[in-house]
């Protein structure tokens, strides 16, 4: 039964991964597509960059929703069906979330590149990685000024901080580490365009700026 659960969750994590809210109210709102726009990305930073903040701060908040939402439901699901597998059903919900964001069934396969995702989910497996995360985004974004290398260094950020925190007790702990280290290999692996860019120079900076 517990293989019933982790299918439902990750279906179901999936699925709401795929709401790419930053194509949809590029769509309706700006009568556009946001992939046919600066960098092509499916994203709040994309978004901000195309529209203006405004439309950049209500993507991420709506995407940072959708994961919430995900994680959350998986959360209720095992704590009431297998509570010892609580962690790795909301790691994996937070993965496959994350893949859909990325790889989303309802808009042809192409969506972002999954960092809010990323973010949300390392707070819902651990807050301590979650504050890891999100101050190495902001320390290299602060930086750099590039948003990319922010969301590498957060990405990598997951898998080293879980590690230190967890002392490897159980097939469980072991299950959410080799998950995150999988969400963290995916955001990296999409920045791949990026980090070419950063070391040639050409990657754009953070602006406010709407062009």
């Amino acid at each position: 039964m517990m293989f019933f659960w982790f299918a439902l969750v990750a279906v179901g994590g999936y699925l709401i991964g795929s709401l790419n809210y930053s194509i949809i109210f590029s769509k309706v709102f700006m009568h556009s597509d946001v992939r046919s726009s600066g960098s092509g990305n499916a994203g709040s930073t994309n978004m901000m960059r195309s529209y203006g903040w405004r439309a950049g701060v209500i993507t991420l908040i709506t995407d940072f929703s959708k994961t919430f939402v995900a994680t959350v439901g998986a959360w209720a699901i095992f704590t009431l069906n297998c509570p010892q597998w609580v962690q790795p059903a909301v790691a994996l919900t937070g993965f496959c979330c994350c893949l859909g964001h990325c790889f989303p069934v309802f808009f042809k396969f192409k969506g972002g590149k999954g960092v809010a995702v990323g973010g949300i989910m390392s707070i819902m497996v651990d807050w301590r990685c979650g504050i890891a995360v999100f101050a190495a985004f902001l320390i290299f974004v602060a930086i750099s000024k590039y948003v990319s290398l922010g969301s590498v260094m957060g990405a990598a950020a997951f898998p080293v901080s879980l590690a230190f925190f967890t002392d490897f007790s159980s097939k469980q702990d072991v299950t959410t580490l080799i998950i995150a280290a999988l969400v963290a290999a995916l955001i990296i692996f999409l920045h791949r365009k990026n980090i070419v860019r950063i070391v040639t120079g050409k990657e754009s900076r953070l602006s406010f700026k709407k062009k």
